[in-house]
């Protein structure tokens, strides 16, 4: 099975039921499975052979859903840029990948000429929601040249499907292999894990150019309803309307964003009662963030960890594991990002690859076929993170007798003060804690005496004042004294990603620069 015949097939069976619908305008399974193979022959006919690499650049949209399950039906790789980049890291890219063919919507277009211009590889150029430049492609009159028969291309499930670029939190990005058969297996793995019911219905709410577009396919094997919401900063109320006004079943959030639905003071005025399950993913959920959330929606929760290289859904911690009140252990796992699902082996190693006994920390490597097969044209990276069949996720943790995993945090975040090691996450779960924290991050600046100190950020609630002492206090009280912040600063807010995740180099990076 690849990735075009799961939409073939849902269309087969469920051709009215809308697939799509973004605001006012919405596709039903057999429009979308038409539209899709007017653009795969389209494509093919400009030329487009199995392998060919394509960009896209695009706000979230359905013309996405389109552009990726047509390369699905054609044998094109789908590669997904970040729409906020500016021209130098768009070059880079470009450069990197090759790719012949770009998709981009009509917003972006000054940026696709100038990379056009120096970038020979990229040979057909298609623009999306307005006029296109002169020698580019419309978007819809180039589906107009395509038959709506199935593509007669056979598609394995070793080949390529798709390259999605790591979000460089640690470096230059690096672009992550992932096949049909690696798709098709996430989506199955992952439709199990979550219980998916046909009758579902799905808010999307991360940019489509982040490896969690792929994640929900589990949806469109079991051909539920998809509401898109274009990306951008996130708006409580919008979000809330949209999943009052669609009846929202299944919805992923980061904890960023559960923390601002639940301070909006008309929350009570919307009709929540459709929503069986909140997933959470893409950074740690503080616990008491957790216990607020769980209280307010009343649904079942779910976490995942996964990275880009490793499926991304790699291991969950399942509804009926968020125990709120029960056994100590039961409740501490509630910090835990669960056991790997199907599919999926994990373990905690250290620096020789040894697995360390329960409750030690090393650092976290998995294994399964959904694992993305390494790096495009980095051998040297590919090797770096997969070793003797287990990918290296770069993330330390430690794991419990029942096999419960607890992420510690990135190796890159560790700090080392003193010589004693400092995991950040600890602090961070004690910071918020405090009933006046609504973020808090922590990160280690060089010290002349102890190489390095903790120094915590904080963003307090509106409207409240705190000391920095108070803070330390806190902490000094929840921990042991070496691991209290030395300083703390308190800011606005922290910078984030498009996905909400906090950008903890881009804090740090600030401190490490020169005066």
């Amino acid at each position: 099975m690849n990735m075009g015949d799961m939409l073939r097939r849902t269309a087969g069976r469920v051709p009215d039921k809308p697939a799509l619908i973004m605001g006012e305008a919405s596709l039903t399974y057999g429009e979308l499975n038409r539209r899709v193979n007017r653009l795969a022959n389209a494509f093919m006919g400009r030329g487009l052979v199995k392998g060919d690499r394509v960009a896209v650049l695009t706000n979230n949209c359905i013309e996405f859903f389109e552009i990726y399950l047509a390369l699905c039906k054609s044998g094109g790789v789908l590669v997904p840029i970040n729409n906020l980049l500016r021209l130098g890291e768009l070059n880079q890219i470009m450069a990197y990948m090759k790719p012949r063919f770009i998709v981009y919507h009509k917003d972006f277009q000054e940026l696709v000429l100038e990379v056009m211009d120096r970038h020979p590889s990229l040979e057909s150029a298609v623009c999306l929601g307005g006029e296109p430049a002169p020698g580019h492609l419309e978007y819809e009159a180039l589906m107009d040249n395509g038959s709506e028969a199935e593509p007669r291309v056979e598609i394995r499930g070793e080949d390529l499907m798709s390259i999605f670029l790591t979000s460089g939190t640690t470096g230059r990005p690096k672009g992550a292999l992932r096949t049909h058969h690696h798709n098709c297996l996430n989506a199955m793995s992952a439709a199990i894990e979550v219980g998916v019911r046909p009758d579902d219905r799905v808010l999307l709410l991360f940019p489509f150019y982040h490896v969690t577009f792929e994640d929900r396919f589990c949806h469109l094997m079991l051909g539920n309803t998809f509401v898109l919401r274009r990306e951008g900063s996130f708006d409580p109320a919008q979000v809330l309307d949209l999943l009052s006004k669609h009846r929202i079943t299944i919805c992923q959030f980061v904890p960023t964003m559960i923390s601002s639905m639940l301070e909006n003071k008309d929350i009570e005025t919307y009709d929540l009662s459709a929503l069986r399950l909140i997933l959470y993913a893409a950074a740690p959920m503080p616990v008491e963030l957790l216990k607020k959330a769980m209280g307010r929606f009343k649904c079942g929760f779910m976490q995942f960890y996964g990275q880009t290289e490793t499926g991304p859904m790699t291991t969950i911690l399942r509804p009926e594991d968020h125990i709120l009140e029960g056994a100590p252990k039961e409740v501490e796992r509630l910090a835990s990002c669960g056991r790997p699902v199907l599919m999926y082996e994990a373990m905690v190693v250290d620096e020789t690859g040894k697995e360390v006994a329960p409750g030690q920390v090393g650092e976290l490597v998995v294994r399964s076929e959904s694992t993305a097969g390494g790096y495009w044209a980095l051998p040297e990276e590919s090797g770096a993170t997969m070793k003797e069949g287990w990918l290296h996720t770069g993330d330390f943790a430690r794991r419990d007798e029942e096999g419960f995993i607890f992420i510690v945090d990135r190796k890159g975040d560790m700090i080392i003060s003193g010589g004693k090691n400092i995991y950040p996450r600890e602090i961070e779960e004690v910071l918020y804690q405090h009933p006046q924290v609504r973020e808090a991050m922590v990160i280690g600046v060089p010290d002349p005496h102890w190489g390095e100190s903790v120094k915590a950020i904080v963003v307090l609630k509106n409207g409240v004042k705190v000391e920095a002492q108070e803070i330390i206090e806190h902490c000094k009280k929840n921990l042991a004294s070496y691991k209290k912040p030395k300083t703390v600063e308190f800011w606005d807010s922290l910078p984030k990603s498009p996905t909400g995740k906090l950008l903890k180099r881009v804090v740090r990076d600030k401190f490490l620069q020169p005066n």
